[in-house]
């Protein structure tokens, strides 16, 4: 299953045999971020008409929707669909069961990216308060938050929630292990405000994309990048990264509407696709089969 949200203010969900969705919903705002449970069945989204919606894969009818105070700006939900978190002005963490929030925190500023562990049980935040947040599921006051040079514009963590890796408009890629605020490290790209963020399953593989036209790959065990490939010279900002659970493949979305495919052992694209406009977000499935 593949699900998708419009700037025609719908989101839709595909099966990857057909490009006749499943379904579609009208919200009543740009949807701009939606995620998905590990085995499909559970659907979450994102808009900026300020609301939050679960839905099962089975029906277009939401299980329910929630009203935040700002614009969504980012969704993630855990492995088997029990824990959805979302970014608007707060950090809101929700059961599937009901639309009403578990918790939630309010930073300085709005929330830009969120990500979840499989289990639920860690909640990684970035915010335009120039801080990332780590949270455990049972509370809303963090765990601990970092203050970067910058918005934090992306945040990932890896399944068992054990690494958490961040992108900030300071141009920096930031690594944490989930029991400290210090990073583990942090590579500077002299001159690129990092967009996108991604990490495999075990934290081991870190793919990160930039406004300086770059794509990276980092070892979780050092700063130096594995590799950095740069499509074409010019304003092509790479606005969206993806990595297989296993680390193996690593896709990129750049604005002039290339669409790159990396093996991890090479810089060299294993193919390219160009779009005809900005491509603002990819996905790989767990496997690397389907982009």
């Amino acid at each position: 299953y593949i699900v998708v949200g419009s700037d025609d203010y719908k989101v839709y969900l595909f099966e990857k045999d057909s490009s006749t969705p499943l379904w579609s919903y009208t919200t009543g705002g740009t949807v701009h971020s939606v995620a998905i449970s590990a085995d499909g069945e559970y659907i979450a989204a994102g808009s900026f008409e300020y609301k939050v919606y679960l839905f099962d894969k089975d029906s277009s009818t939401p299980l329910w929707n929630y009203t935040t105070g700002d614009f969504v700006y980012s969704v993630a939900i855990s492995a088997d669909g029990e824990y959805i978190a979302a970014g608007s002005d707060k950090v809101h963490l929700f059961d599937k069961d009901s639309s009403t929030p578990l918790w939630s925190y309010s930073p300085g500023s709005a929330v830009a990216s969120v990500a979840i562990s499989a289990d639920g049980e860690y909640i990684a935040a970035g915010s335009w308060d120039d801080k990332v947040y780590l949270f455990d599921k049972d509370s809303s006051i963090p765990l601990w938050s970092y203050t970067a040079g910058d918005d934090v514009g992306s945040v990932a963590i890896s399944a068992n929630g054990e690494y958490i890796s961040a992108g900030s408009d300071d141009d920096k890629v930031y690594l944490f292990d989930k029991d400290s605020s210090t990073p583990l490290w942090s590579y500077d790209t002299v001159g690129g405000e990092v967009w996108a963020v991604a990490i495999s399953a075990d934290g081991e593989y870190i793919a990160a994309g930039s406004d300086d036209c770059k794509v990276y790959l980092f070892d979780k065990g050092s700063s130096t990048p594995l590799w950095s490939y740069n499509a074409i010279e010019g304003i092509q900002y790479v606005h969206s990264v993806a990595i297989s659970a296993d680390g193996e493949y690593v896709v990129a979305g750049f604005y002039d509407g290339g669409v790159y495919l990396f093996d991890k052992d090479s810089s060299t694209p294993l193919w390219s696709y160009t779009a005809v406009d900005a491509v603002d977000s990819v996905a790989i499935s767990a496997d690397g089969e389907y982009i």
